[in-house]
């Protein structure tokens, strides 16, 4: 038969000492919960803290298998460009990736942040023009980085491009390939895509500038390819002017011009000099 516990002593039932042996084993699974919940968080600020410096390394050297391993040594900051870029159809690839693709040449052509967020911001219209509110405010996001001096749009847009259209960047990170943002748009207005074989055979071929008034009214600056597209088997006009478009400083510079030459005011308008005429045409060249 049980004894009835003598609680005038001062030794612990046994009760009392199993619920403290509970009571002790929780308090150590806390402990060891909290520790690990300590230390994966440190674990996480120091896999942030190593891949904000392995993307500062990459990012002076951006180029495509570069930004791919880095991606593939840190999976969780690429998980979310992998699937955005897999939810793209081809022709949305080609559409947004060219918005990246003039991005990215404004940034190296040093053009001013608003310009570049400009660029943006076309981008993310368009796309809500379309019903693409995930691209949309892919691109909303990147305008407000472009005018933020703590953030590196260009890495940014670097990497996005380089998800969701591998050989579109391809093309513009090749050092071989010297681009501006006029011969794209150009080759695009002249109806090769980007991104494709016909594209980038395109961008290798020596191009020829040439700088004419058209037919019906209008001006074009651009390769003799694209001049003839525009044609459409019309003959070429007389003016063609081969070669950057004039730029006098002076008067004296612009009354030189032959009537009929193509040249460029200070606001970087191209212009014709009208037939004939040698005083300083209203609106159209002002000597400085």
């Amino acid at each position: 038969m049980v004894q009835p516990f003598d609680y005038t002593l001062k030794t612990p039932s046994t009760t009392e000492s199993f619920l403290a042996g509970i009571q002790s084993y929780q308090n150590q699974q806390k402990a060891i919960a909290a520790q690990t919940a300590a230390q994966a968080e440190q674990d996480k600020v120091n896999r942030a803290r190593n891949f904000s410096s392995r993307a500062q390394q990459v990012a002076k050297d951006p180029k495509p298998e570069n930004l791919s391993a880095l991606y593939a040594e840190f999976p969780e900051y690429g998980a979310d460009l992998d699937r955005f870029g897999k939810s793209l159809a081809a022709n949305d690839k080609r559409t947004y990736g060219s918005v990246l693709q003039n991005a990215i040449i404004a940034k190296d052509s040093n053009k001013t942040p608003e310009e570049i967020a400009a660029i943006y911001t076309s981008g993310a219209e368009a796309a809500r023009n379309s019903n693409r509110t995930d691209i949309a405010e892919k691109f909303d996001a990147a305008a407000q980085m472009a005018l933020n001096p703590n953030m590196n749009d260009n890495f940014a847009a670097r990497s996005l491009y380089n998800a969701i259209d591998p050989e579109g960047y391809k093309l513009i990170a090749d050092s071989a390939v010297k681009l501006d943002t006029s011969t794209i748009k150009e080759l695009v207005a002249e109806g090769f895509v980007p991104g494709t074989p016909e594209f980038k055979a395109a961008l290798t071929r020596e191009r020829t500038k040439v700088t004419t008034t058209l037919p019906g009214g209008g001006f074009y600056s651009g390769s003799e390819e694209g001049l003839t597209r525009i044609l459409g088997g019309q003959p070429a006009p007389t003016n063609v002017q081969k070669g950057p478009p004039r730029q006098p400083t002076t008067k004296e510079e612009f009354d030189k011009l032959p009537p009929g030459a193509i040249f460029i005011d200070p606001n970087g308008v191209t212009r014709e000099k009208p037939g004939g005429q040698t005083a300083t045409p209203s609106g159209n060249f002002q000597g400085q």
